[in-house]
C-alpha cells in the first residue's frame, strides 16, 4: 500500500507551540476499488470488547472503524463512569456503566460535554479530509429525554439498558467510498510540558511512535481485507441460506415475546385517536417491541444486515454484554461548522414485488393525503426545533417529500437546514432536536407523555441516536430505528407507526411488522447459517 502523510512533523511543531493537548497524525493510502472489507469478522477478532463501525451502506461516502478506544463513558439515571483503557488492553468492563476509574454525576448531555471539554485538537487545513477524524462515537438512548423534559415514569425499565455509552477514539480507520482512499487517523494526548514546546526531543519521539502506529494500522487493514476475501470464498453466500420461516415475510419474529399484544396495541391506537379528538395532539408514534433469545451474535446479524438492507446510517456498537446492530435510514442531526441539518422521514409503503407494483406503491404513497399531511406536520416540527438553535431567518427546506427506497420499504424524506446561532454548541443542538419528532409526534412533549402512558416498556436505545462528535464540536447522529439491540444474549427489535385520526389500528400494527422485516430476516439468516455449520448452535450473543 502507498502512503501519504497528510498531517506530519511540520504541523505537529506548529500545533505544539500553540498549546493543543491532542495532536492529529493522519496518513492516507490510495486503494483499488473494493478496498472496503466484505466482512468485519477479522476486525472483531483483534478488537477491544469496546469497538464500533459506522457505515454508509446506501447513499453515504465514509466508513469509520474504531477497535480500541482510549476511554469509555457510560451512564444511567444521573450517574456515569469513565473507563480508561490502557494501550493494547482488551480489558472487560463488566456492567452497563463498566468498572470505571472515575465517577461523574449529572444530566447526560452535561456529563458528555464535561468529559470531552479537556481535549483540544486542531482541525487540519486539508479540505479533502473526511468530516470526522477523531473524537467520540456512541449512542444516547431515548430515555435521555427524561433529563431534558419532565415526563411521567410509568413504563417498565426492562431490561435496564444503559442510557448512554460513548467511546473516545484516538485510533481510527476511515474509508472514502468515492475516492477509494483509506485514512489512518491518530490523536495522541500530549503531556502539558511537551505541548508547551518545552521538549522538542520528547515531541519528536511521540511523533515517531505515532507514525509507526499509523503504519501498523495500514497493515492491519490489509489483513482484515484479506481475511474477509478468504472468508467469502469459504462461507455460504446469500443464495445458499436454508429456508427461512414464512413468518419472516410478515415481520414477526418466530419464538418472540412482546408485552404489547396485537389487542393492546390496537386499543392504544384507539386511545391515541381519542386524544387527537380532544385536541391534545395531532400525531403520535406508537412502537412495538419483540424480543427473543439469540443463537447468533450481534456481529453475525450485522454482517447480514449489511447484505440485506444497506442503509445510510448503519453501524455496530459493541460492548461487554450489550450491542447495537443498526441499519438506520434516518439522520437526526448533522452539524458541520455553523451549518445544522436534519433529514426527517415520515410516510411508508412496502416495496413492490415487481417494478410495476413498486411504482404503484410509490404513487400510492405520494398520493396519500394522510401520509403527506403527517409528513408536512413533522417537517414543521423539525423546522421549529432547528429554529431554537439557529440564527433568525436561516432555517430552510431545500428538499421536500422525495421518495427513498430500502430493501423492504420506501419512505417520504425531506431536508431541513439552518445556521447555528452564536454561543450555541453541539450539545445545545442535541438538546433542541432530541429525540427526533418523526419518532415521537407533534406536539413533541405531549406525545412523549402519551407514549409513556401507552407503551408497556421504556424504549431504551430505540429512537435514541448513534453517531459521532469530534473534538471541534462537529457531529452526525442517526435515529436508532431498524436496529437489533442485544443485551445478555437476548435480542430486541422495536418498530413504530405514526398514528393519526384516520389510522386503521390493524394496518398500523402490520406497518410495525413490515418495518421489522429486514432485521428479522438478518437474525434468521445468521442463525440458519450457524445451525447449518459443524459445531453450530446456541452459543448466544457474545
Amino acid at each position: 500500500m502507498n502512503l501519504e502523510i497528510v498531517t506530519g512533523w511540520k504541523e505537529w511543531e506548529q500545533w505544539a507551540g500553540e498549546g493543543w493537548n491532542i495532536l492529529p497524525l493522519i496518513i492516507r493510502s490510495q486503494l483499488d476499488p473494493g478496498g472496503l472489507p466484505h466482512s468485519w469478522k477479522k476486525a472483531w477478532e483483534i478488537a477491544s470488547p469496546y469497538s464500533v463501525v459506522l457505515e454508509s451502506g446506501k447513499g453515504g461516502r465514509y466508513t469509520y472503524v474504531g477497535l480500541r478506544p482510549s476511554s469509555v463513558l457510560a451512564g444511567k439515571e444521573g450517574h456515569a463512569e469513565v473507563l480508561r483503557i490502557a494501550a493494547g488492553s482488551a480489558s472487560n468492563a463488566g456492567s452497563a456503566a463498566g468498572d470505571g476509574t472515575e465517577g461523574l454525576e449529572g444530566a447526560p448531555l452535561e456529563v458528555l460535554r464535561e468529559w470531552m471539554a479537556p481535549f483540544k485538537a486542531p482541525r487540519p487545513e486539508d479540505s479533502g479530509l473526511p468530516p470526522f477524524t477523531g473524537g467520540c462515537v456512541g449512542f444516547l438512548s431515548y430515555d435521555v429525554v427524561r433529563s431534558l423534559e419532565r415526563l411521567p415514569s410509568s413504563s417498565e425499565d426492562h431490561p435496564g439498558f444503559p442510557d448512554y455509552l460513548w467511546m473516545r477514539l484516538d485510533e481510527m480507520w476511515i474509508y472514502d467510498h468515492e475516492q477509494h482512499q483509506l485514512y489512518c487517523a491518530l490523536h495522541p494526548s500530549v503531556p502539558a510540558n511537551v505541548s508547551a514546546a518545552a521538549s522538542a526531543a520528547e515531541l519528536k519521539a511521540l511523533y515517531e511512535e505515532t507514525l509507526e502506529k499509523a503504519e501498523e494500522m495500514l497493515e492491519k487493514w490489509r489483513q482484515i481485507c484479506e481475511a474477509a476475501e478468504a472468508a467469502e470464498e469459504a462461507e455460504p453466500d446469500t443464495s445458499s441460506v436454508p429456508d427461512i420461516p414464512a413468518a419472516t415475510e410478515s415481520g414477526e419474529w418466530p419464538g418472540m415475546f412482546s408485552a404489547f399484544t396485537r389487542e393492546k396495541f390496537q386499543q392504544a391506537v384507539l386511545d391515541i385517536q381519542e386524544y387527537i379528538r380532544q385536541g391534545d395532539v395531532f400525531q403520535v408514534n406508537l412502537s412495538l417491541r419483540q424480543e427473543a433469545p439469540l443463537t447468533s451474535s450481534p456481529e453475525e446479524v450485522y454482517e447480514w444486515l449489511r447484505r440485506l438492507n444497506p442503509s445510510p446510517y448503519m453501524g455496530l456498537l459493541r460492548s461487554p454484554g450489550f450491542a447495537l446492530s443498526s441499519a438506520s435510514p434516518e439522520l437526526l442531526v448533522k452539524l458541520h461548522g455553523d451549518k445544522v441539518s436534519a433529514r426527517p422521514i415520515a410516510g411508508t409503503r412496502r416495496r413492490g414485488l415487481t417494478p410495476a407494483e413498486d411504482a404503484a406503491m410509490e404513487a400510492e404513497l405520494r398520493g396519500s393525503a394522510k401520509e403527506t399531511a403527517e409528513h408536512i406536520m413533522l417537517v414543521d416540527l423539525e423546522r421549529n426545533d432547528i429554529g431554537r438553535v439557529s440564527a433568525y431567518g436561516t432555517v430552510n427546506v431545500p428538499e421536500l417529500m422525495t421518495v427513498e427506497r430500502y430493501s423492504h420499504v420506501m419512505h417520504l424524506v425531506s431536508q431541513v437546514n439552518g445556521r447555528i446561532a452564536e454561543g450555541k454548541d453541539a450539545y445545545d443542538v442535541i438538546a433542541a432536536l432530541f429525540p427526533g419528532g418523526t419518532i415521537t409526534g407533534a406536539p413533541k412533549v405531549r406525545t412523549m407523555e402519551i407514549i409513556e402512558e401507552l407503551e408497556p416498556v421504556r424504549r431504551g436505545p430505540y429512537t435514541g441516536s448513534m453517531g459521532w462528535i469530534d473534538y471541534g464540536g462537529n457531529m452526525e447522529l442517526n435515529i436508532i430505528i431498524r436496529t437489533l439491540v442485544v443485551k445478555d444474549g437476548i435480542g430486541y427489535i422495536q418498530t413504530g407507526a405514526g398514528i393519526v385520526i384516520d389510522s386503521d389500528p390493524y394496518r398500523e400494527y402490520r406497518e410495525c411488522h413490515n418495518k421489522a422485516k429486514a432485521i428479522v430476516k438478518a437474525v434468521l439468516c445468521s442463525e440458519a447459517i450457524r445451525e447449518s455449520q459443524p459445531g453450530g448452535g446456541a452459543e448466544g450473543a457474545k
